[in-house]
């Protein structure tokens, strides 16, 4: 049996699912005639808001009880009869209509328009206090509605609303990552975690012991590291050179780490600027 009672949500969301079938099909009519020039759509666009309109009567509320935002929330007005319907339909169409037709021939700044803003104040006006009143009686959320004295009853008994939490679910799940990796990132230390792993899967013999001779530098000598030429070369105790920056950065991370290429331990008290053979003994940068 179905309920008299029917919730204030429910009444809100089929006025809301009636605007939005009405705009999806006029955005469509205006996808169909982007290609026609602009001063001949905007001429007959409230010929063609109207009759959209009509559609949209035509095939709910002119053969049944319902419109189509309230077929999709199991509502229907109860107390409609056919000359009520064709009232809704002129009071849906006719405002709009004649508004768009006013200012179109009055333009910006005549009469026509100021009495059209004027009418359109009064109506936004009365929508809002009918509003304050639904939320009070709960019933006829819209002033065309209060009108023609209908209201919405439910096709089916009333039940409670099921709410799914799965999207918000996963939206918290997705903030509460987003918020872990940005406070944990940073404490992470990729160059040791980077050497470790080289340490764990190195298949090159480590050359601890190996005699270690001075780096030279020529045209072809890369950075160890970045594999590009090295800016402001420096070596800290093998014969690879190094960016300075690049060098100084791993240092910045961990006191000791082995190089690249030939699996040397290098040290940060080792950091030391090269100079060419014929130039005096490198110093060390603190």
């Amino acid at each position: 049996m179905a309920s008299s009672y029917v919730s204030r949500i429910n009444q809100i969301d089929a006025a809301s699912l009636d605007q939005e079938i009405y705009k999806v099909l006029r955005s469509q009519a205006k996808r169909v005639t982007e290609y026609q020039p602009i001063e001949k759509i905007d001429r007959w666009q409230p010929e063609i808001d109207a009759i959209l309109k009509y559609c949209i009567w035509h095939f709910s509320l002119r053969h049944g009880k319902s419109t189509f935002g309230q077929q999709l929330v199991n509502l229907h007005y109860e107390n409609i009869t056919g000359a009520k319907s064709i009232l809704y339909l002129i009071l849906t169409i006719g405002p709009a209509y004649a508004r768009d037709k006013l200012c179109e021939r009055g333009g910006a700044g005549s009469r026509y328009t100021r009495y059209v803003e004027r009418f359109a104040n009064a109506v936004q006006l009365l929508e809002f206090v009918n509003s304050l009143i639904f939320l009070n009686r709960g019933i006829q959320p819209r002033v065309i509605e209060y009108l023609l004295g209908i209201a919405s009853r439910s096709t089916s008994t009333q039940k409670p609303r099921n709410i799914g939490y799965s999207y918000m679910t996963r939206e918290l799940l997705w903030h509460g990552l987003m918020e872990l990796f940005t406070v944990c990132l940073p404490m992470l230390n990729f160059h040791y975690l980077k050497h470790a792993t080289r340490r764990l899967f190195a298949y090159a013999k480590r050359r601890a012991d190996a005699r270690r001779t001075p780096p030279t530098m020529d045209p072809g000598t890369n950075c160890a590291y970045c594999a590009d030429t090295p800016i402001l070369p420096v070596h800290a105790g093998c014969e690879h050179l190094f960016c300075y920056y690049c060098l100084a950065a791993h240092f910045a991370a961990m006191d000791q780490f082995r190089c690249f290429r030939c699996d040397a331990p290098l040290c940060a008290r080792n950091l030391t600027t090269y100079q060419p053979p014929s130039s005096p003994t490198a110093t060390g940068i603190p």
